[in-house]
């Protein structure tokens, strides 16, 4: 018993420390009721003293937890307080702010009438100059669409027009080509402008022209395969002889009939009456001489007449370069005969003048001045037949609509 009272005491000791712990933390009414139970219990024995030790222990251990509770209670009735405080907080600033909103929404909207009472005016005038702008606007995109459709229609018609024209230029030029080719014979020009009408027929970019640039281009290939002569280096070489006959040495063609070689003088002396018959007589026979020319005798030429037979000459040359000018073959070829026969006739022949003047007109009379010509009509018929068909389509097209 004494083991127990004695480990009993320090229990005690250390519960009632633990008692006026929480008396002293607790209120002073929780605190009597502490005390009247630690007077109860000195009064008491040993083994009562336990029990009481046990309830005691209990009870402090029951009000231990009632107090975190309390406790819990008060954080929760306070938190609940703030929570309240925070909305009336929260409240009042939302009412103030919308107090503000709408005291400065009315500010704005008495502005706004004031605004709008000052720019009616104004307002009105831009409605109606915009009402005009919006009519100028409308009329001006009907002026557009018209102009863009009269462009769209003057572009159509501008490309009828550019090919009729381009059409009618090639026309002229392959007429005038035909022209050329068959009354002056020019190959050259002819040429050139064939060439032309097919670059105009290019410049058309319609497929339909395909077939006359076939034919035209057959025609061009007949044309260029003509061997054309050189007239103007025929008509300078031409033009050079006759400038050289003046230099061409002269052929004496006469000779005396008499077979004497030695030359009696002029005047003989008469010493006797009986040889008077005789002079007279040989006087007589000098005033008539008789002499032979050797060749064919040309008319109109006399044989001192030299300046007659160089101009007669040249007169010759320049006939054969007119004729040549002309194309006239036959002509061109009497004439640098007839010249040469006189070169011949009336030259000596073994100067070397003579002879580089004879082989030139020979070589002048070789050359062809009237190649036969190609024709070159196809094309042109093919040309017309097509702006024939053109029209027909138009006209036709135009019906139509």
């Amino acid at each position: 018993m004494t083991d127990n009272t004695s480990t009993d005491k320090p229990s005690r000791g250390k519960s009632q420390s633990e008692d006026s712990a929480t008396a002293k933390n607790g209120n002073a009414t929780k605190n009597k009721p502490v005390e009247k139970e630690k007077i109860i219990a000195k009064d008491r024995p040993a083994e009562a003293k336990t029990d009481s030790d046990k309830s005691t222990s209990s009870s402090t251990a029951a009000k231990k937890s009632r107090k975190p509770r309390r406790k819990s209670a008060l954080s929760s009735f306070s938190s609940l307080i703030i929570f309240v405080l925070f909305v009336t907080v929260i409240a009042t600033l939302v009412y103030w702010i919308e107090k503000q909103q709408k005291e400065l929404a009315s500010h704005n909207r008495y502005q706004i009438d004031q605004l709008r009472n000052e720019l009616a005016p104004t307002l009105e005038q831009i409605k109606s100059s915009s009402s005009d702008l919006q009519q100028r606007l409308a009329a001006q995109e009907k002026n557009q669409q018209a102009l863009n459709a009269a462009f769209s229609n003057l572009l159509k018609t501008r490309r009828h027009l550019r090919n009729d024209w381009l059409l009618a230029e090639a026309d002229y030029l392959l007429r005038l080509a035909n022209h050329r080719l068959l009354l002056a014979r020019d190959t050259g020009s002819a040429l050139a402008a064939m060439q032309t009408a097919d670059e105009r027929l290019r410049d058309m970019a319609d497929p339909a022209v395909i077939p006359v640039r076939n034919t035209l281009a057959e025609d061009i290939n007949r044309l260029k395969a003509v061997a054309t002569p050189d007239i103007a280096g025929l008509s300078a070489r031409l033009s050079a002889l006759a400038h050289g006959v003046d230099s061409l040495p002269l052929l004496s063609e006469y000779i005396d009939s008499t077979a004497d070689t030695k030359q009696k003088p002029e005047n003989t002396p008469v010493e006797d009456w009986k040889q008077l018959p005789d002079a007279i007589w040989a006087d007589i026979k000098k005033l008539l001489v008789i002499r032979k020319r050797h060749g064919r005798v040309i008319p109109l030429l006399s044989p001192e007449q030299h300046f007659f037979l160089v101009q007669n000459l040249k007169l010759k040359l320049e006939q054969a370069r007119l004729a040549l000018l002309n194309a006239e073959q036959d002509i061109y070829q009497e004439r640098l005969q007839t010249a040469a026969e006189w070169i011949h006739d009336f030259f000596k022949q073994d100067d070397p003048a003579t002879e580089a003047m004879l082989t030139q007109l020979k070589q002048l009379a070789a050359e062809n001045i009237k190649p036969a010509l190609p024709d070159i009509s196809a094309s042109y018929r093919a040309l017309q037949d097509f702006r024939e068909q053109q029209t027909e389509n138009t006209n036709s097209s135009g019906d139509a609509s």
